[in-house]
């Protein structure tokens, strides 16, 4: 999608929304301060979490609190630390993703950013977050599976180019610089990721009562 045979059809949408006149900050759409637009989105996201309901059965060994804290810090961290090493944006995973893999078939030094080194660290810390916990076992997916994850990662890679960036680079990152594209960009990702998991779990139990129901 950003260097093959999809990169025209990338560079046309990009123009096509580059020659539409939309600011780039949501602050600066409203014509508010930003301040006063954060707030605004922190009071939206603390109803949200007091009105909904939890997961049911819920029982994760990290919990949504402690694992919502840790990637804010996390968050606030890669600015800090990627703008020392000539980082432009915070977390991302898109645009590191496909650097590193130049990096691996070209050999290219200089696509190795600190967004691509930053990649080679997210299995080490699953790891050992895992392993803290308990015993750590590594199994592959069912050959079922793979088709459909194959085809999932296409539909990621190709759509986290076109929107410049991924749901950590626009919802974690964009957002927190009230990006109006970032804004975009989520929205979108909720509402396909809804619709997607309604029809999974339908297929799954028949269209009948939620998953792990059906005999």
């Amino acid at each position: 999608m950003a260097r093959g045979a999809l990169a025209p059809l990338a560079a046309w949408l990009s123009e096509l929304w580059a020659s539409t006149p939309v600011e780039p900050s949501l602050a600066a759409l409203m014509g508010a301060p930003p301040r006063l637009v954060t707030l605004a989105g922190l009071a939206i996201v603390a109803i949200l979490l007091w009105r909904l309901p939890p997961a049911a059965g819920e029982s994760f060994l990290w919990l949504w609190p402690v694992t919502g804290s840790a990637i804010g810090l996390l968050g606030v961290l890669a600015w800090v630390t990627g703008a020392y090493a000539g980082w432009a944006w915070g977390l991302s995973m898109a645009g590191p993703s496909r650097s590193l893999l130049e990096a691996a078939l070209s050999g290219s030094a200089e696509s190795l950013s600190w967004g691509a080194v930053m990649l080679v660290g997210i299995p080490v810390g699953t790891w050992v977050s895992a392993r803290l916990k308990g015993p750590v076992m590594w199994h592959a997916p069912a050959p079922s599976e793979l088709p459909r994850r194959f085809l999932g990662g296409l539909l990621m890679g190709g759509g986290g180019t076109l929107a410049a960036g991924c749901n950590i680079g626009n919802a974690l990152t964009g957002l927190s610089i009230l990006a109006v594209n970032s804004l975009i960009a989520t929205a979108g990702i909720a509402v396909g990721g809804a619709l997607t998991a309604r029809a999974i779990g339908g297929k799954a139990t028949g269209g009948a009562g939620p998953p792990g129901e059906s005999a």
